[in-house]
């Protein structure tokens, strides 16, 4: 089944001068904070150790709430928190126009 969506997503990668556990335990001891973000829906968090990135996919339930999570993390210094090294991090915002339930699969 596919459906019209009017969501937004933020997917954001970077390397970090953390290592990947003790970026987890931030992620964890901020968990708190996420729940309470404004228009947030989900958050995947993501790494890929041959690349040494990391990151997460937001899903927001608009463009607005995505962007003004997107100055909190950018202005408001939360990307300090985790690390990042300067000229690696990697923002892209899009809408999510549809989606596709897959609920067969394994």
């Amino acid at each position: 089944m596919v459906m019209k969506e009017e969501k937004a997503i933020i997917n954001l990668n970077f390397q970090s001068k953390l290592s990947i556990k003790e970026l987890y335990v931030l992620i964890e001891n901020r968990k708190k904070e996420l729940i309470q973000t404004e228009g947030l829906i989900s958050l995947f968090c993501h790494s890929n150790e041959i690349t040494n990135t990391v990151g997460g996919i937001y899903i927001f339930q608009n463009t607005q709430s995505a962007e003004q999570y997107l100055k909190g993390f950018l202005i408001k210094g939360v990307g300090l928190r985790y690390g990042i090294i300067p000229k690696t991090l990697k923002i892209d915002i899009s809408s999510l126009n549809y989606t596709l339930q897959c609920n067969n699969f394994i």
